[in-house]
C-alpha cells in the first residue's frame, strides 16, 4: 500500500495500460505454434510414413499438428489447405497431389502472410510463386542409380546391353516425380545400351493399369527381360502379370527379369530378399521430413532459404540403392520401421 501511494494514482494507471499492452505481445510470443500438413492421400505406406515422420518431429519441437487428407484430389487439397489456414495454423506443409494445381495454394497461404514448406512432391518449376522451402529427393538420379546397379548385375551375369529389351512402367504424369523417374530410366538406359520396347503410364499410380498393362506389354513381347519400375508401390501389379505369363523368376535361375525399382516399400524389401527385385533406390520418407522440420523450424523464427543458404531453398536429397547385399544393414528404411511384421 505503500508503495502504492509512493507512485501515485495515474502512475499506477500507467503501469497497469503497459502492462494490457504488452500482455498480447507476452502471449502471442509464446503461443503453443501449429503446423498444418496437407497430404496427398493414405493409400499409399509411403505417404502414411512420411506423416508418422513429421508429426513425430512436430511434436517433438512442441508443436500442434494437424493433418488433413486430400485423397489424391488437387480441388480438394486447395479446400484443405485453406481450411489449415483458417484453423489458425502458423505454417503449411504440403505433399503436392498436382505440380502446376499446388501453386495456386501457394499464392493463397502467401497472401495470408503464412509460410509454406513443400514435402517429397515437388512443385511446378516454371511458376514465381514458390515454396519457401523444399525438402524432396533427386528422383531423376533415384531411378538411375536404381537401373545402373542392375545394369552392373547383368553384365555379372552375361547379360549383354544389346540384348536387353526393357518394359518402363511409368507412374502417375501428374506427379513430377514420376516424370523424373523416366527420365532417369532413360539416361540410364542411353548410357548402357539398352532398348527401351515398351512403356505404360499409370495414371494415379493405378495397380491395376501396371498389371493389364504389363500383361499387354508381355504379350506382345515375350523377349522383355528387364523391368524400370517408378515404384515398387506398382510391383504386386507387374508381379503378377508376370506370374500369369510364367515368367516370374529369382535371380540365378534362368528366364529371370530383372527388376529395377524405386522406393523400397515393404513389399519391396520382401521381394529384394527373396530374388525377383533386384535393386530399389529408396524414396527417402525419413531424411525429408527431418529436412522439412528442420527448415520449418527456422522459417517460424523468421528465417528465409536461398540457393545460397543451407539447407537451399529447394533441397534434394539422395538416397541410397538397395540389393540383397545391404537390405539388411542400411539405416532409416522406412519400408522396414513400417513394414507390416514389425507392428
Amino acid at each position: 500500500m505503500n508503495q502504492i501511494k509512493k507512485i501515485g494514482f495515474l502512475g499506477l494507471v500507467a503501469i497497469l495500460a503497459t502492462a494490457f499492452i504488452i500482455a498480447p505481445f507476452c502471449y502471442a510470443g509464446s503461443k503453443k505454434k501449429t503446423v498444418g500438413f496437407s497430404s496427398v492421400g493414405r493409400f499409399a505406406l509411403s505417404f502414411i510414413a512420411g506423416e508418422r515422420y513429421l508429426k513425430r518431429y512436430s511434436e517433438e519441437n512442441g508443436w500442434k499438428f494437424i493433418s488433413a487428407i486430400a485423397e489424391n484430389d488437387a480441388a480438394k487439397q486447395s479446400q484443405d489447405i485453406d481450411n489449415l489456414v483458417a484453423r489458425g495454423c502458423d505454417v503449411i506443409i504440403a505433399m503436392a497431389v498436382d505440380s502446376k494445381a499446388i501453386v495456386s495454394s501457394i499464392r493463397s497461404v502467401h497472401s495470408e502472410g503464412i509460410p509454406i514448406v513443400g514435402y517429397m512432391r515437388p512443385q511446378d518449376v516454371g511458376d514465381s510463386d514458390k515454396f519457401d522451402a523444399f525438402a524432396g529427393q533427386d528422383t531423376v538420379a533415384q531411378a538411375y542409380d536404381s537401373a545402373i546397379t542392375v545394369g552392373k548385375m547383368m553384365e555379372q551375369d552375361g547379360v549383354q546391353a544389346k540384348n536387353v529389351r526393357a518394359l518402363n512402367v511409368i507412374g502417375d504424369p501428374k506427379d513430377d516425380n514420376a516424370l523424373y523417374r523416366k527420365a532417369g530410366f532413360e539416361k540410364a538406359a542411353k548410357e548402357l545400351g539398352w532398348n527401351i520396347v515398351s512403356e505404360i503410364i499409370c495414371d494415379k499410380w493405378s495397380i491395376d493399369k501396371a498389371l493389364t498393362g504389363s500383361i499387354n506389354a508381355l504379350e506382345a513381347d515375350s523377349s522383355i527381360n528387364v523391368v524400370l519400375l517408378a515404384s515398387d508401390y506398382l510391383w504386386p501389379g507387374v508381379k503378377t502379370a508376370l506370374e500369369k505369363k510364367d515368367m516370374l523368376r529369382k535371380r540365378g535361375e534362368k528366364g529371370h527379369v530383372y527388376v529395377a525399382s524405386q522406393d523400397l516399400f515393404p513389399g519391396g524389401v520382401d521381394d529384394i530378399k527373396a530374388g525377383y527385385i533386384d535393386a530399389s533406390t529408396v524414396l527417402d520418407m525419413h531424411g525429408m521430413a527431418v529436412i522439412a522440420i528442420e527448415m520449418t523450424k527456422r522459417l517460424l523464427e523468421g528465417e528465409k532459404f536461398s540457393e545460397t543458404t543451407t539447407p537451399k531453398r529447394f533441397t534434394l536429397l539422395n538416397g541410397a540403392t538397395i540389393t540383397k547385399e545391404n537390405v539388411d544393414t542400411e539405416k532409416n528404411l522406412w519400408g522396414v520401421e513400417f513394414h507390416p511384421d514389425n507392428k
